[in-house]
């Protein structure tokens, strides 16, 4: 199992290589900050005054939309709402507890680049059939850092942390949820990213992202969901951003 985690990091690496010898300034990524790259959350929060509608449509049907707001650069919060079974046939199907809380606060920003940021997303998603369990699981209270990789000019942006699922019953192997990410822009309209979620769990999730932004807010991504699990269990998700 560690040898398997060890080896999704590598290739994590591997596969962002690419992006790296294209790269902009991660602020030129998109109109607003990136707060998470595919499901990890970064240490960026939305600017003062910031409104963000993030949709997802996942496999089975699934929908999943957040909605969040800032009243100053260090804090936001906000709702996730989700269903299962929208777009398809048969009845929709809903969780238990459909609607589930999301904040973040930024607590350090050092320079040059390094940010640092508590925050709480209760949402899990990504229920593959009904009765299952939903393959992404929440972050639940987390803490997490980002921080520019320089390498000869060229730079990312790496994103660490790590967050405890529940705390009732805690145990550290079931509830504790780790994960690391890359994010990076080849132009102002074009992003990448890459992820390995959940890493103590199930041998985790290793992610990726590509995204297009329009200057008026409106960013359009495509997921692609746990690559090293063969090709039968690999699966695409839509992602729409809008922030205003």
């Amino acid at each position: 199992m560690r040898g398997m985690r060890s080896a999704a990091i590598v290739m994590l690496l591997t596969l962002t290589a690419p992006a790296i010898a294209t790269c902009a300034n991660p602020e030129q990524e998109t109109f607003a900050p990136n707060t998470e790259v595919a499901d990890i959350p970064t240490a960026a929060t939305l600017y003062a005054r910031m409104f963000n509608l993030n949709f997802r449509a996942f496999q089975e049907g699934g929908i999943m939309a957040k909605a969040t707001a800032s009243f100053n650069n260090s804090l936001m919060f906000g709702i996730a709402v989700k269903a299962n079974n929208v777009i398809g046939s048969g009845g929709v199907d809903f969780d238990r507890e459909p609607v589930k809380a999301l904040a973040k606060l930024k607590l350090l920003s050092l320079p040059p680049s390094l940010t640092a940021a508590v925050g709480y997303d209760g949402m899990s998603y990504d229920r593959p059939r009904k009765g299952a369990e939903d393959l992404t699981r929440q972050h639940g209270l987390y803490g997490v850092v980002s921080n520019d990789l320089a390498m000869a000019g060229l730079v990312l942006r790496a994103h660490a942390g790590a967050g405890a699922v529940r705390f009732k019953g805690f145990n550290s192997r079931q509830d504790l949820n780790a994960f690391l990410g890359l994010s990076g822009a080849v132009s102002e309209e074009l992003t990448l990213g890459m992820e390995y979620d959940d890493m103590l769990y199930h041998q985790g999730s290793v992610n990726a992202c590509v995204g297009y932004a329009w200057d008026v807010g409106l960013h359009l991504e495509l997921d692609f969901k746990s690559l090293f699990r063969g090709v039968k269990n690999h699966h695409r998700l839509l992602k729409i951003l809008y922030t205003f």
